[in-house]
């Protein structure tokens, strides 16, 4: 449900659950909600910040800055609550608590950070609409001035981006010495525990991965990469390598229809037209003498790769991927 409601539906959502005027399946799922967010830490605000934070909350809810009835209901809400947890709760509830929190830690980088330390992967908002699925036992870093000048952030684990596209202001996500940047688009970045690899495929849209290189050649060691790519970073060698990801999706986009994928008596060449357009992926025949070759089959449904193979099989060729292409071998039908 939060995945697909706007920032600002979800905002006037939580302002009618502190005046009472949700529907009990509504605060059912606000309550779930919060229930399941991950961890949210300050590592550079102390003790006191978070004091003097709690403190200028609380004045502006008992000053009726919200109403009385909101007010009388934050505060039903919280009673009893120990006072270590109260700006965690505060945090999710009150609307701009999120901004009083970061211009708290004033001192030293100012940095936010959100650690999954729950069983099951996390869904987070991030202030530009972007939304991230954080996997457990991953935490996610960025500091008070995101969204300002440029969107950047530090993975630790593996999560899913869903990026909001914004033009002026590329998302740019750091993880060890790989750098994934992009405008708007969905991907994922994947380190595994001992941080050795780093793994980033693309659902959909186009993304930049590059190294980041102490003598300032970021940009030379990288590539660009489209719909149904990855690319593995070793972080012993330093080496990128690019190819296909192990279950390509259809590659849809508005202004175009996917192509039907049953065929009766249609050219190899044809089918492979199809099937690049379907995927985003190329495919290369190596032997001219096959493009001509009928495909009879209907391959609706099947992945890829299992589609390939009942191609080839029906022609007496064989398929290689060859970084992000696609190479069909054989010596004529």
């Amino acid at each position: 449900m939060f995945t697909k409601m706007r920032m600002e539906e979800f905002n006037r959502l939580l302002k009618r659950y502190l005046r009472g005027q949700v529907t009990t399946e509504e605060e059912r799922l606000l309550e779930e909600w919060h229930k399941n967010q991950p961890e949210v830490s300050f590592p550079e605000m102390s003790g006191e910040e978070k004091g003097a934070l709690e403190q200028k909350i609380w004045k502006s809810v008992r000053s009726g800055a919200w109403g009385g009835q909101p007010a009388r209901r934050l505060i039903a809400i919280a009673t009893g609550v120990a006072a270590s947890l109260l700006l965690g709760m505060l945090w999710f509830l009150l609307p701009g608590a999120r901004e009083e929190a970061r211009t708290a830690a004033v001192s030293g980088q100012q940095r936010f950070e959100i650690r999954n330390t729950t069983g099951s992967d996390q869904e987070i908002m991030l202030s530009d609409s972007t939304i991230v699925l954080l996997r457990q036992d991953s935490h996610l870093v960025y500091e008070n001035s995101f969204n300002q000048e440029r969107r950047e952030v530090f993975l630790h684990g593996e999560a899913f981006f869903q990026v909001k596209r914004d033009e002026m202001k590329p998302f740019i996500v750091h993880t060890g010495n790989l750098i994934t940047e992009v405008l708007g688009t969905s991907f994922r970045v994947k380190e595994n525990k001992n941080g050795n690899t780093t793994e980033v495929s693309v659902t959909s849209g186009k993304v930049s991965v590059y190294t980041d290189s102490p003598q300032g050649k970021s940009r030379k060691n990288g590539f660009i990469l489209t719909a149904n790519q990855q690319v593995s970073y070793s972080k012993a060698t330093h080496y990128i390598t690019a190819g296909i990801v192990e279950e390509p999706v259809a590659h849809i986009r508005d202004d175009v229809q996917l192509p039907s994928l049953d065929f009766r008596s249609v050219p190899l060449q044809e089918v492979l037209q199809a099937l690049t357009q379907y995927y985003g992926i190329e495919f290369v025949i190596a032997d001219p003498r096959v493009k001509e070759c009928g495909i009879s089959a209907d391959l609706t449904g099947l992945s890829m790769f299992t589609q390939l193979e009942l191609i080839c099989k029906s022609i007496d060729a064989t398929y290689e991927r060859r970084g992000t292409v696609v190479f069909i071998n054989g010596e004529g039908c």
